[in-house]
């Protein structure tokens, strides 16, 4: 289990972490993201502020109503009693005795002593409610925070926001909704008349959403504005997979007709293509943007170099798997390629040579997802078993196996604190819980 920071967070930084995005001006919100992705510690602190405001929330209007401040009613008691005093003074010191209060400051004094009564009840009430509310930010692996219920059909991607607040999730129906993380609230939705939507897929910047769909096409909106702004349209059969270069600049699409198109993601223009002998099913930029790898429905893996390949000849050929390559992901140091396959394996190989690492076979059935955490420790799979199951790439060691799914996990995504996971699929439902 991941280690919670034992130091505090930055102290230029501790007020804005603790307020939200929309209490920030937007040069503060811009500088807070650049310093979370520097900075582990502030971007778990700004995970658990983000988790306990989700959960405040959701909590249901209170049925007590506030105390009185204490403070207030003890200054605005002795601005009254001061009023007075030098007339009491001055009677005190003609016949030598200390004045009695009048009826109306006692009656004041006993209301401010009856209000720290209250305050000092609810406070002992309170407090052993307030481990489990902050508990929440610290909850062990595997615990449920949000159930997404927005689709009606069966979900087939998803896609985590590179700043961590929001989710794109699509389904069957070609619906693309976009939605809080923590919260579950609907930010936006896009519907086409394009088909099932098979992938979605979030540039790093941010500023852009991609989908691919059954009608042979991928459309790109902006993130911003909602507004569609390209809409590629050379695949000549449905397309299945999308991949971003980590500059957001290009776009890789793959599909049945055993293509893969990499292509400008604004305009369509510089189209480069890749061609297989198999329908493309899963994509994968390498982390520095050199390498693109594609799996497909004949048990393949190809990568190629797309600043110096021939696009007829691949640098590496992986062939180890007995049936359909249905996701990859690489590790975030480049090195390594995690593919899953409807074989029921989860495969971890070196993407220079072609070796195996390890061969993972802890699922019943197909694996339909594979993800690689950012910080490398662990990979998430999942798939026809309903479980999501998240193990040590270079050991095989199991850490969570999470089973909340009612039906077949077709899709998982960490955040990029790697502090949640995301999974959803056959139930319609998209859950976010507590990673490792």
């Amino acid at each position: 289990m991941r280690q919670q920071p034992l130091r505090p967070p930055c102290p230029n930084w501790a007020e804005k972490l603790a307020l939200r995005l929309e209490d920030l001006s937007p040069a503060d919100r811009e500088a807070l993201q650049a310093h979370l992705q520097q900075c582990p510690v502030c971007a778990a602190a700004r995970a658990d502020y983000e988790l306990i405001d989700a959960r405040l929330r959701a909590l249901p209007d209170p049925v007590l109503k506030p105390v009185p401040r204490l403070a207030a009613l003890l200054s605005k008691f002795e601005g009254e009693q001061g009023q007075g005093s030098g007339e009491l003074s001055r009677l005190a010191g003609q016949a030598h005795f200390a004045p009695s209060p009048t009826r109306s400051q006692r009656q004041r004094l006993w209301t401010a002593i009856a209000a720290l009564i209250a305050a000092c009840f609810i406070l002992a009430l309170g407090l052993p409610l307030l481990p489990q509310l902050l508990g929440s930010a610290s909850s062990r692996p595997g615990t449920l925070l949000v159930t997404y219920r927005g689709h009606s059909s069966a979900i087939s991607a998803l896609a985590w926001s590179p700043d961590g607040d929001s989710l794109a999730s699509s389904d069957l129906k070609g619906t693309i909704e976009v939605w809080n993380a923590l919260t579950g609230s609907l930010r936006y939705r896009y519907e086409t008349s394009a088909g099932i939507a098979y992938a979605v897929a979030w540039s790093p910047n941010g500023r852009y959403l991609a989908a691919a769909f059954e009608n042979h096409s991928v459309e790109v909106w902006n993130t911003e504005t909602g507004q569609r702004l390209y809409r590629f349209t050379r695949h000549t059969d449905i397309v299945y997979a999308l991949a971003w270069s980590p500059d957001s600049r290009r776009l890789a699409s793959g599909g049945g007709d055993n293509r893969v198109w990499v292509w400008d993601a604004t305009t369509g223009a510089n189209a480069v293509v890749y061609s297989g002998i198999f329908p493309v099913t899963t994509l994968a930029w390498s982390p520095d943007g050199n390498y693109l790898a594609a799996g497909d429905a004949g048990n393949i893996v190809r990568i190629w170099n797309v600043h110096t390949s021939n696009p007829e000849t691949p640098l590496l050929s992986y062939t180890a798997h007995s049936d359909a390559i249905t996701c990859l992901s690489w590790s975030p140091d480049g090195r390594y390629l995690a593919s899953a396959s409807k074989d029921g394996t989860v495969r971890v190989w070196n993407a220079r040579n072609g070796s195996t690492l390890r061969v993972y076979t802890g699922h019943r059935g197909s694996v339909d997802a594979v993800a690689w955490s950012h910080d490398g420790r662990f990979i998430a799979s999942a798939g026809a078993d309903s479980t999501v199951q998240i193990w040590n790439p270079f050991s095989g060691e199991v850490a969570l196996i999470y089973r909340q799914h009612s039906d077949e996990v077709t899709a998982v995504a960490w955040s990029p604190n790697d502090h949640y996971l995301a999974s959803a699929g056959w139930d319609h439902t998209v859950q976010v819980w507590r990673a490792p």
